[in-house]
């Protein structure tokens, strides 16, 4: 296990990272406009990425329970620095489209590994409280990097924007491998996985992986199509990465003050807050204007910050500690397959009707993770303690 100062160094890699992905992932749907995309064009974009991460995660958890977890922490922002540096070169949709494959597969490896090494941290009775000090280093990233973004794109061009994006992202890589990989311990292969012990666990935990699916269609509805149709309403992209920052604002509060709502119950909690996010995305189709997005947006992020935690915390105490990296892998493999079909069913539906109907029939998303949740078990710390709420 690190000690304050190592765990204190990995977050702010964390963190690092956290900026140079937020630069440029919500302006990339307002970049593929230049080439003339189309609402459907950006919902392919953002299956595409999401499909890489959605691939990824089990391999990169898998491995994770056998190699030294911060080499591959460090791999991962290597393969997505390159490919964020590789989008300066875009000519085309279709350069786009292959690009952002390669950079999912790079933050599919990301996502599993980082919260892995948490899980490593933390005992378990403490895991929802560190998984929000995570989000924090996280979401801190995500309430710079837009405004950053946004302003490199006003006053420069794309080129500098992907130029300084990647260059954050390698200093990250750098700080992993100089402050984490050295004083993180190598995985031993002395206790094998048990595969299916891991499959009855997830089998058991099928409501909420059920849940994650939606959670994570909202999330990609959220970054691959919503840039663009804020743009569309007219929000210039300083605009767009100011409502990118209230949206890391909402989620920092959530993560800092999650540990307190768990005491009404895991499952209340989750139920309560989905509606909410249910309520954000109705707004959002409500009026296309600029408070209206940034409500709509707020309430979203609320959400997001309370149930990341909560439901990453849920199951990976489920796992054996040899296990860890195939838990975080089915917990962001479940995530991506929402959002590798939110973004196209989305798109797919403002071809049919209007962007605008498309989010007020993606509403639903929300009352889906309500019922999900009102029907998942909570377990204490483990399978062997149950515990369900009402």
């Amino acid at each position: 296990m690190l000690n304050d100062q190592e765990r204190f160094r990995f977050y702010v890699s964390v963190f690092v990272a956290s900026i140079g992905f937020s630069m440029y992932t919500y302006f990339i749907p307002v970049f593929a406009q230049t080439f003339g995309a189309s609402y459907f064009d950006l919902g392919l974009i953002g299956t595409v990425w999401s499909l890489a991460q959605a691939i990824t995660p089990m391999l990169a958890g898998h491995l994770a329970d056998r190699l030294n977890r911060a080499w591959i922490f460090s791999f991962s922002l290597a393969i997505n620095g390159l490919a964020t540096f590789m989008l300066i070169f875009s000519r085309s949709i279709s350069d786009i489209v292959i690009l952002q494959f390669v950079g999912g597969i790079g933050l599919g490896a990301f996502w599993p590994t980082s919260e892995t090494i948490v899980t490593d941290l933390t005992p378990i009775d403490k895991r929802v409280r560190e998984m929000g000090r995570y989000g924090i280093a996280l979401v801190l990233g995500v309430l710079i990097g837009p405004l950053i973004g946004g302003l490199l794109i006003e006053r420069l061009d794309y080129t500098y924007l992907f130029a300084i994006s990647s260059a954050v992202i390698v200093v990250s890589m750098v700080q992993a491998i100089i402050w984490v990989v050295p004083s993180y311990p190598s995985r031993k292969s002395s206790h094998p996985q048990n595969i299916s012990g891991n499959l009855r666990i997830i089998r058991r935990l099928i409501p909420w992986y059920l849940m994650l699916i939606c959670y994570g269609a909202v999330w990609g509805l959220i970054t691959s199509i919503f840039p663009g149709y804020a743009h569309s309403a007219g929000i210039s992209p300083l605009f767009i990465g100011l409502l990118f920052a209230g949206f890391a604002l909402a989620r920092v509060f959530s993560y800092a003050t999650v540990h307190r709502y768990v005491r009404f119950g895991e499952k209340r909690t989750l139920v309560s807050i989905s509606l909410m996010i249910s309520a954000g995305i109705l707004v959002l189709g409500i009026l296309p204007n600029f408070p209206t997005f940034l409500l709509g947006i707020i309430l979203i992020g609320v959400g997001a910050g309370v149930i990341f935690p909560i439901t990453i915390s849920l199951i990976s105490r489920q796992f054996p500690e040899e296990s860890a990296g195939a838990g975080m892998g089915s917990y962001e493999t479940s995530n991506n397959i929402g959002q590798t079909g939110g973004p196209y069913l989305a798109g797919v539906l403002a071809s049919l009707t209007s962007i605008r109907y498309s989010f007020l029939i993606m509403s639903i998303l929300g009352g889906l993770m309500a019922l999900f949740a009102a029907n998942g078990r909570t377990y204490s710390n483990g399978p062997g303690r149950k515990h369900d709420e009402g």
